[in-house]
């Protein structure tokens, strides 16, 4: 266990692991449920290879701003150092923001890949690692535990060397799966694609429609039983509640109250006719966007 207190050694490390192109990186945050989180920890590791998260530097940065800036400088801000995040937005909102560069996130990258090749209901760091790897039954108490308390205890570094493990075999299991699906689709002509195509499009069209169906009569059902959930189900109520006000009511409240309110207002076609010629003395945007839709012949 590399765990590392001192603000020297800290830099040291940095420093050496400016030396590597790909760095898997993960954070603990103190009061993060709070409107000041503060960094507790930055855990880094270098060596993919590594299954027991000894290789796992795990830097104390808590109230230490300084050598947070230094690891942003080092690292975030270095374009030849790929950093790998799990919701990399997150951690970044404490290193580095937008400035940050080379950051790929494996919690995005695994949303794109199709349902039919990464069957999972959850894209966690946990669903993931126990998906594609042997670490499965994944303990997940510490993430909520005290990260503002000094000293931190043994359970929680143990817990904070093993994040970056996992992330590390997430990332190689998802660029393996990416590569293959590559791989299987180039080999397919497009008259093969098109034909698996339409009779998955048929298949849909059967299944969707009884989906539909059953969603209905099972809504209804717990509906007259007075069910908010079964063993299986849970209804959902989203209940919505729209505000609306006529524009020329909204432009004298600006105009008497003095507000500074400054925003875009999308002119549909209709506000667009009814402004005519007067329209051409607007500064306005124009926004163009294609979209395709396939549609089967008929």
């Amino acid at each position: 266990m590399i765990y590392l207190t001192n603000q020297k050694d800290i830099e040291k490390v940095i420093l050496e692991l400016k030396n590597d192109t790909i760095l898997w990186v993960d954070t603990e945050v103190a009061d993060y449920k709070t409107k000041k989180p503060r960094l507790s920890l930055i855990q880094v590791l270098a060596d993919s290879s590594n299954l027991d998260g000894d290789k796992t530097y795990m830097l104390d940065v808590l109230d230490q701003q300084n050598i947070i800036d230094f690891f942003i400088d080092n690292i975030m801000l270095d374009e030849k150092i790929t950093k790998v995040f799990h919701n990399a937005q997150y951690d970044l909102r404490l290193l580095g923001k937008e400035k940050a560069k080379n950051i790929f996130c494996t919690f995005q990258f695994a949303k794109k890949i199709p349902y039919c090749f990464l069957p999972v209901n959850s894209y966690s760091l946990k669903s993931l690692t126990e998906y594609f790897t042997e670490f499965k039954n994944i303990g997940k108490e510490e993430q909520g535990s005290d990260w503002g308390a000094r000293p931190l205890q043994r359970q929680q570094l143990e817990y904070a060397k093993m994040d970056c493990v996992y992330l590390a075999q997430i990332y190689h299991n998802l660029m393996n799966l990416n590569h293959s699906i590559n791989v299987k689709f180039s080999e397919q002509s497009l008259e093969e694609l098109t034909q698996r195509y339409i009779s998955l499009e048929d298949q849909f069209k059967m299944v969707e429609s009884e989906r539909k169906c059953l969603k209905e009569l099972i809504t209804g059902r717990m509906l007259e039983n007075n069910l908010q959930e079964n063993q299986y189900l849970k209804l959902k109520i989203n209940e919505r509640e729209s505000i609306k006000a006529q524009i020329i009511d909204l432009v004298n409240l600006i105009n008497q109250e003095k507000l500074e309110l400054n925003f875009e207002v999308s002119l549909t076609n209709d506000i667009q006719k009814q402004l005519g010629e007067s329209l051409a003395s607007l500064d306005v945007k124009t926004n163009k966007t294609i979209s395709y839709a396939l549609d089967l012949k008929h």
